[in-house]
């Protein structure tokens, strides 16, 4: 990031919410307490995702975790959305939640053969584009080279940041061809029928979304779409009158028990939240167990997945 994408991320953000966030990412002290919803974060403690790894290598599952990790599948559902206007009717998002991107040599090319004969209208991406939390950016932007021109569609590329993604990584993701959106919304137009897309900054380790900002422009009559990263903030955006509300974070629990049950839940909600679909009011969610893998590259009884909801007009 060079100092015109430093001024021109203070002018889109302003000076508290930049300084926060910069300040937050240098702050050591932070990494297990934080100070967002989510906590204590125990995925951010090294010595355990090192004993993990050391358990997968001496067991001899790591291989099978990381064949698991690959198995890249497509799934599609059908949402029925109150007062969604008969325009978007039909349409089909692509959600894609916990690249996590550089975990693995290649994952976005393997990401983008995976969905090669797909059909959708707009593609999200709800957050966590990289596994490191340290180091250069290279490898993520070789990886985000491969996989955006597999997400082209009609309505466009938009994403937010994670709890595992840095400010300064937003000018490199947006050259790739992703908008981003930091608390901010955009209204999506089919025959004159408008839809917005809301996208709220990290909840779970930052704690700085900010719905007021967001929803600044976007008229209450109109429906409105949201993207954040986990399902922590499901009251409030209930609260606010949206229609759909789609997330990531959990992984669905990444390494389960038989049957899928997670014995380890990283976020603050409802247990029926934490992946999958679920209901809040009149407004609908979806957790995305994710398409990569946080900590160690492999997954046990938690599938990797892609997800397109076809959106429905409700009653």
């Amino acid at each position: 990031m060079d100092e015109q994408d430093l001024l021109d991320l203070r002018q889109r953000l302003g000076d508290d919410h930049l300084g926060r966030r910069l300040r937050a990412q240098v702050d050591r002290s932070l990494r297990i307490k934080g100070q967002g919803r989510g906590g204590p974060h125990f995925e951010n403690f090294s010595p355990m995702i090192q004993a993990v790894g050391l358990g997968l290598r001496l067991t001899g599952l790591m291989g099978r975790a990381q064949r698991n990790a690959l198995a890249l599948t497509v799934h599609e559902r059908s949402v029925s959305i109150a007062g969604l206007p008969p325009a978007f009717n039909g349409l089909r998002v692509l959600h894609l939640s916990d690249l996590h991107l550089d975990g693995y040599l290649g994952f976005g090319g393997r990401i983008a053969a995976a969905l090669r004969g797909q059909q959708f209208d707009l593609a999200l991406l709800t957050g966590d584009f990289r596994f490191y939390d340290a180091g250069r950016y290279q490898q993520l932007a070789a990886e985000l080279t491969a996989l955006v021109p597999a997400l082209a569609c009609r309505l466009g590329i938009f994403g937010i940041l994670g709890n595992h993604d840095f400010i300064e990584m937003a000018p490199l993701i947006e050259r790739a061809g992703v908008r981003l959106l930091l608390n901010e919304a955009v209204a999506l137009e089919i025959d004159g029928a408008r839809l917005w897309l809301v996208g709220l900054d990290d909840a779970h380790f930052y704690g700085l979304h900010d719905f007021q900002k967001a929803l600044a422009g976007v008229p209450a009559a109109e429906p409105r779409l949201l993207m954040v990263h986990s399902p922590e903030v499901i009251p409030e955006a209930a609260a606010h009158g949206f229609c759909l509300y789609l997330a990531g974070h959990t992984h669905g629990g990444q390494m389960c028990l038989p049957g899928g049950f997670t014995p380890y839940v990283n976020v603050r909600c409802a247990r029926d939240q934490i992946v999958g679909a679920w209901r809040q009011g009149m407004m609908e969610g979806y957790t995305s167990a994710g398409v990569g893998s946080s900590g160690v590259f492999g997954r046990f009884f938690c599938p990797p997945e892609i997800v397109i909801h076809q959106l429905m007009v409700g009653a």
